[in-house]
């Protein structure tokens, strides 16, 4: 018998729209948590059968706490993608909205600024940083491979791990407060670079502040975004 989850506060929407294409699976972020926590327990019961009760409720548990502590931090959106390359490959990965604070000022001056701070941080591992123009606005854009850890008792195994990851992440200024959007898109299959890039651009250029006013493709998922009210040219163009 699967054990009792806490629900959740329900989210308020901010003035923040994106477009998702297909094979995008978002995170309900302002519903009951349980039905989730639920799926959770019986994914990782199938996929991990050897794992005993108490390794897949860690397992479950790990994730909505750190799914918590990301909503803390500004979190707005988080989903989950699978898709087929040409060479029918499979590209997998996650994807994540914050919406931040930021300086008052020229929203425009504002990925120069992300840029020049990162530029400080010896801890980051930038393969690409640049400005690119986006319907929305300028962006910074950062390319990174970080090794992140995996702790073994989420997947019913002893022993801890760890895997490389790439992410692309996206910092946009709102036009009109003193706030900033950041969309990050991560993935383990670092063989599909390209397509990785492809896609990440693809879902920036959904990024808008204003709502939409011609009806989306049926192929997209067009939402707003939710939150806590308090909280405040192609890549490949670029890197060549």
């Amino acid at each position: 018998m699967r054990p009792d989850f806490p629900a959740s506060a329900p989210a308020e929407p901010i003035p923040l729209w994106y477009v998702l294409p297909d094979g995008f699976h978002p995170v309900d972020l302002a519903a009951d948590p349980q039905p989730r926590m639920e799926e959770s327990f019986d994914r990782l019961s199938a996929v991990h059968p050897s794992a005993t009760t108490d390794q897949l409720v860690a397992g479950v548990l790990s994730f909505e706490s750190a799914l918590g502590r990301m909503v803390a931090d500004g979190l707005v959106h988080f989903s989950s993608f699978a898709l087929r390359t040409e060479d029918d490959g499979l590209l997998t990965g996650l994807c994540q909205i914050f919406v931040v604070d930021r300086a008052p000022g020229d929203p425009n001056l504002y990925p120069r600024q992300v840029l020049k701070a990162q530029r400080t941080d010896d801890a980051a591992s930038a393969l690409h940083r640049a400005i690119v123009p986006l319907p929305c606005g300028p962006a910074a854009v950062t390319v990174s491979d970080r090794v992140v850890p995996v702790p073994g008792v989420c997947f019913g195994v002893a022993a801890d791990g760890a895997t490389e990851v790439r992410s692309v992440t996206f910092d946009i200024a709102f036009p009109g407060t003193p706030e900033a959007a950041a969309l990050t898109l991560t993935t383990e299959a670092l063989e599909y670079e390209e397509e990785f890039l492809e896609i990440a651009t693809l879902v920036a250029a959904g990024i808008s502040f204003t709502p939409p006013s011609d009806a989306p493709s049926p192929d997209l998922d067009v939402s707003v975004a939710t939150g806590d009210p308090n909280v405040g040219e192609d890549i490949r163009s670029v890197f060549g």
